[in-house]
């Protein structure tokens, strides 16, 4: 179950999602557009995929798929785990969110995982 209490430390910016993830003709989004699109995920409905990703942070916290790492002195959380895709199946997915000056992590990508 989803703690409202954990949400408001998440940010997912729109154009993240729309510019980004979902995009098919942008140079490093297109082939992430292309796996999320085959998922049933859409443009035109980003909030989805933001959903998505914060209730696979939710449900895989306290778990070793949740982990803490430092890159270039950044501070960033790593979830790999399934997500719940529109069309019902549950794709696995490296989400990665960056600490701000602030409380909260910004999602920074997402990377399509095969088992």
């Amino acid at each position: 179950m989803i703690d409202e209490g954990w949400w408001p430390v998440l940010e997912i910016p729109d154009r993240k999602l729309v510019d980004y993830l979902l995009n098919l003709a942008h140079p490093i989004g297109g082939p992430k557009a292309r796996f999320f699109l085959s998922f049933g995920f859409d443009r035109a409905k980003p909030d989805e995929i933001g959903r998505a990703s914060l209730a696979q942070a939710d449900a895989l916290f306290g778990t070793d798929a949740l982990r803490f790492v430092e890159i270039d002195g950044r501070m960033r959380l790593v979830v790999e785990g399934p997500v719940v895709a529109p069309d019902g199946r549950r794709p696995h997915v490296r989400v990665v969110w960056q600490r701000q000056a602030t409380i909260a992590w910004r999602l920074i990508t997402a990377v399509p995982l095969t088992r």
